[in-house]
């Protein structure tokens, strides 16, 4: 499991994608599908493998949250994952 610190710089990206999408809330919860295509749209250049691979990451640190349905497996993010989302915007702030 690793911290907010210890994230590479990809994977805080793809977590402030996530952050973006679900509009900064623990609350709300999309498919990991529709992520992962503003994933893909918003680096091009990150490979399917990678990814998988970040998105395990991020899940397994306890960053993304599985939200249980009736339908779709859906997603959200846990108050770790919006406390570091909120560190990563204020880093990069210009």
């Amino acid at each position: 499991m690793k911290t907010c610190e210890q994230l590479t710089d990809l994977e805080k990206s793809v977590l402030l994608i996530w952050g973006k999408e679900l509009d900064y809330s623990t609350t709300a919860h999309y498919p990991d599908n529709r992520i992962w295509k503003k994933i893909k749209n918003t680096l091009p250049g990150i490979r399917d493998k990678d990814l998988r691979r970040i998105n395990k990451t991020l899940k397994t640190s306890g960053f993304i949250l599985k939200q249980p349905t009736g339908g779709e497996t859906t997603f959200k993010l846990s108050p770790e994952g919006l406390k570091c989302c909120n560190i990563i915007r204020d880093e990069n702030v210009i």
